[in-house]
């Protein structure tokens, strides 16, 4: 039995980029809403390894899709 298309945002891979998109708005959770990585988040950014940027992003990911 074929299984269902993946959406487009699951089927695209996830990268080490950042997901800011310059729409900083920081909610009462310290998320911010452009990009929904948290404030220790973004300012570990720079640090992070390229593994922990794609599990940050997986992260981002799931709460977009909570909102």
């Amino acid at each position: 039995m074929p299984s269902q298309p993946e959406s487009s945002e699951e089927a695209t891979p996830l990268t080490s980029q950042s997901p800011c998109i310059d729409h900083c708005a920081i909610d009462a959770s310290q998320t911010c809403l452009g990009c929904f990585r948290t404030l220790d988040e973004i300012a570990r950014w720079s640090l992070m390894t390229d593994e922990e940027r794609r599990e940050t992003n997986r992260r981002c990911r799931q709460r977009r899709g909570q909102t």
